[in-house]
């Protein structure tokens, strides 16, 4: 395993576009094909030093525990409206349950751990998994509806600390985001590929609830 400790947007699009040669192999049925459209990011591990708010157990202030009250079909919508893209670094993102069905698929070339235990989980998962995250806090006054929220990387979000999205800088979608999908038009093909010869990190409804959520249909 290669310890990362630091990510950029330069290793976004490498894990981006690693996954999408695997997924365009996966399609086509071919699993050696997606074997190596995954290897130049196989083996890798988070060491850095940010770290996944589940790590830090339940909420207790009521403030806090409200933000967290975002349901999954609401996530699934602000990452539809917003075209997969993370509003605060404009880079491509890829929803956490379709970087499992890769996990699912290859365990131990892409490690996932569901609190993102460090020294467990591939980079991945921080540099492209979306969060939907407040644009003005329930403390400051914000909604808990789906107009008050919006895409951030998980890495960016945890980045951009307590600042309000709407102070964040505007950014530009690169040539190469706009039509991006998170390759959600292979995720049901990547699940099935990964029921036949990978090894599940969830239990069977994990993602058929999440097909319901971005309206996708089994294979």
């Amino acid at each position: 395993m290669t310890a990362i400790l630091t990510l950029d947007l330069e290793d976004l699009d490498r894990y981006a576009d690693a996954l999408r040669a695997a997924a365009g192999a996966i399609v086509s049925g071919d699993l050696e094909g997606a074997r190596s459209g995954i290897e130049p990011i196989t083996f890798e591990r988070w060491e850095g030093r940010l770290r996944y708010a589940a790590e830090a157990g339940p909420a207790t202030d009521p403030a806090e525990r409200r933000s967290r009250d975002v349901t999954d079909p609401m996530r699934a919508q602000v990452f539809l409206r917003d075209e997969m893209t993370c509003t605060y670094c404009g880079g491509r993102c890829v929803p956490r349950n379709v970087l499992v069905a890769f996990s699912d698929l290859f365990p131990d070339e892409l490690p996932y751990h569901p609190n993102y235990r460090h020294g467990a989980i591939h980079p991945m998962y921080w540099a492209l998994a979306p969060e939907a995250d407040h644009k003005f806090a329930h403390a400051r006054g914000g909604t808990g509806d789906i107009a008050n929220l919006t895409t951030l990387h998980t890495m960016c979000n945890a980045r951009k600390s307590d600042a309000l999205v709407t102070d964040l800088p505007a950014v530009d979608r690169p040539e190469h985001v706009i039509g991006w999908d998170g390759l959600l038009a292979a995720y049901p093909r990547i699940i099935a590929m990964g029921d036949s010869h990978g090894r599940r990190h969830s239990a069977a409804s994990y993602h058929d609830r999440w097909l319901r959520h971005f309206s996708r249909k089994p294979e």
